[in-house]
C-alpha cells in the first residue's frame, strides 16, 4: 500500500497554485506548441534551405550572389565544430567530476532523455546520461528518493509518459520503487517545476533538492525551479561539449551532424530569455 501510495499521490492545491493564474493557464497550450515552432525555426539547416531557394528565384544577379554567399556562410560557421564546442562550453556548467558533500532528501530527474517507436514502446536516447547519474547519485547516498518528472513532450501528445517508462527502468538497477515519485503530467521545464513544487509540498519533502538534467538545460532549469520556490543544487549531465583536443578537421570541414545538432543549443538560448521574460525563470 505504501507503494502505491508513492507512485500516485492526490497533490492538493498548493500555494504555488494560486500564483499560477488562469490566465497563464489559459496560455500554456500556446506556449508549449510555440516552443515546438522554435525548434523548427532554430534549425540551421532551414535557414541554408531557405537562402538557397531565395537565391534560386532571385532575379538580380547581385542579390542571388549576396543569398548564395549568406547561404554558405551559414554552412561553414554552424558546421564547424570548434565554434559549436566552444560556444556550448560556454553555456554549460565546466564539465568536470562533481562531488556532493551534502545529502538531499530528493533528487527530481527531469524528462527529455527517451525516445518512442510508432508501437508505443519506449527506448533510451542519447542524453540518457542523467538516468545513469541519477542511479550513481542514489546508490552512493547522495539522494534518497527520485522525482520522475515527465510527461509526453510531442506536439500531438500520443506518445508515452516518459515517467511511466523510468518507472519501469530504475528498479533494474536495484533502486526499489518505494523511492519513486512519478510525475507524469508536465510537458515542459516549466509545467516540471510547477507540478514538482506541488509533490514536494504535499509530501512535506523538505529541501534542498538535487536538480538533474542535461548540461545544456541546466541553466534554463535550475532558475526555472527558483523562480517556483523551489531550493534546488544542480547536478548536470550529458555534457554536450568538454574542453578535449580537437583534430584539426574539426577547424576546417563543416560537419552535417553538427548543423543538427545547433537547433537544440540555440533553443537553449532563446528558451532562457523568454522564461526570463515571461516571469517564469
Amino acid at each position: 500500500m505504501k507503494d502505491l501510495c508513492l507512485r500516485e499521490w492526490s497533490i492538493v492545491h498548493s500555494p504555488w497554485s494560486i500564483v499560477d493564474s488562469q490566465l497563464t493557464l489559459n496560455l500554456r497550450p500556446l506556449f508549449f506548441i510555440f516552443s515546438k515552432i522554435l525548434l523548427f525555426v532554430l534549425n540551421p539547416y532551414y535557414w541554408i534551405l531557405t537562402f538557397i531557394i531565395l537565391a534560386y528565384r532571385a532575379k538580380k544577379p547581385i542579390v542571388k550572389k549576396r543569398f548564395s554567399i549568406t547561404a554558405i556562410l551559414i554552412l561553414v560557421v554552424f558546421g564547424n565544430y570548434w565554434v559549436y564546442n566552444v560556444c556550448v562550453r560556454a553555456w554549460q556548467p565546466k564539465a568536470m567530476p562533481i562531488v556532493h558533500t551534502k545529502k538531499y532528501s530528493l533528487g527530481i530527474l527531469l524528462g527529455g532523455m527517451t525516445g518512442s517507436d510508432k508501437f508505443g514502446n519506449s527506448f533510451f536516447a542519447p542524453t540518457s546520461d542523467r538516468f545513469i547519474q541519477t542511479c550513481k547519485l542514489y546508490h552512493t547516498g547522495v539522494i534518497e528518493k527520485i522525482l520522475l518528472s515527465g510527461g509526453d513532450g510531442s506536439l500531438l501528445q500520443n506518445k508515452p509518459k516518459e515517467a511511466d517508462f523510468l518507472f519501469k527502468e530504475f528498479p533494474t538497477q536495484n533502486i526499489a520503487d518505494s523511492n519513486l515519485i512519478v510525475e507524469r503530467n508536465s510537458k515542459n521545464t516549466y509545467e516540471s517545476a510547477i507540478e514538482a513544487k506541488k509533490y514536494v509540498d504535499s509530501l512535506k519533502i523538505s529541501g534542498p533538492y538535487l536538480l538533474i538534467t542535461s548540461a545544456t538545460h541546466m541553466k534554463r532549469a535550475i532558475a526555472t525551479f527558483k523562480k517556483a520556490g523551489l531550493e534546488v543544487d544542480e547536478h548536470p549531465a550529458a555534457f554536450e561539449a568538454v574542453n578535449s583536443t580537437i583534430s584539426w578537421d574539426n577547424y576546417l570541414i563543416p560537419k552535417a551532424g553538427v548543423l543538427g545538432e545547433w537547433q537544440f543549443f540555440l533553443k537553449e538560448i532563446v528558451g532562457y530569455w523568454i522564461y526570463k521574460i515571461t516571469g517564469k525563470a
